[in-house]
């Protein structure tokens, strides 16, 4: 990928490999301190995994198909690319949420939460991901790193910086979020597998 238009995709899947790791490990973490750290580290780094979702933008620049005849180009090497692309988002997605998911599942346990109040918490967990999204895919364009380097600037962009269109895109991206969490919750019931939801 490093090599190819999608040269991006190799940095965007590193940090959204950052969230998906440390959830493995939050779990496993005796100290309750070490494990709100790192579910803090993790939560900065959750919207890298939908975030992929809006690389999709970017398939334009393989310039596939020819909208004057409606045909597509046969270029095996390109659709490799464009089905590359795909199956990082989709396989991120799946794993991430899959996470998501499981350290719900845990902390209802751990910390004996009612039903309601663990999904009250999962969609404050994506709410704030699809504002993460949004200050990612739009301009200024935030980094996740920018959290390390300038974090008032980055919380003044998120938090503060408001607009209608910001607004929409935010909800919109929620929608996202929330359904992709449904289309899992209904392949655990396929599946058979009730105890998987939240």
């Amino acid at each position: 990928m490093y090599t190819t238009k999608f040269y991006f995709l190799s940095l965007n899947t590193l940090l959204a490999y950052i969230p998906l790791e440390l959830s493995f490990h939050i779990k496993d973490v005796r100290s309750p301190l070490l494990q709100v750290i790192l579910g803090c580290i993790w939560l900065l780094f959750f919207p890298n995994i939908p975030y992929l979702v809006t690389d999709i933008v970017h398939s334009d620049m393989l310039q596939l198909y020819n909208y004057a005849d409606g045909s597509s180009l046969p270029s095996v090497r390109l659709w490799a690319l464009l089905i590359a692309l795909f199956l990082v988002i989709f396989a991120f997605n799946l794993w991430g949420f899959s996470e998501l998911l499981k350290l719900a599942r845990y902390f209802k346990d751990k910390l004996n939460l009612h039903s309601y109040g663990i999904r009250l918490i999962v969609a404050a967990i994506c709410f704030l991901s699809s504002m993460g999204i949004y200050a990612g895919r739009f301009p200024p364009r935030l980094h996740s790193i920018y959290f390390l380097t300038d974090p008032l600037k980055v919380f003044d962009i998120v938090f503060l910086q408001w607009s209608l269109k910001k607004l929409e895109f935010v909800l919109l991206f929620f929608v996202l979020h929330l359904g992709i969490l449904v289309v899992l919750s209904i392949q655990n019931l396929l599946m058979g597998r009730k105890g998987e939801n939240i």
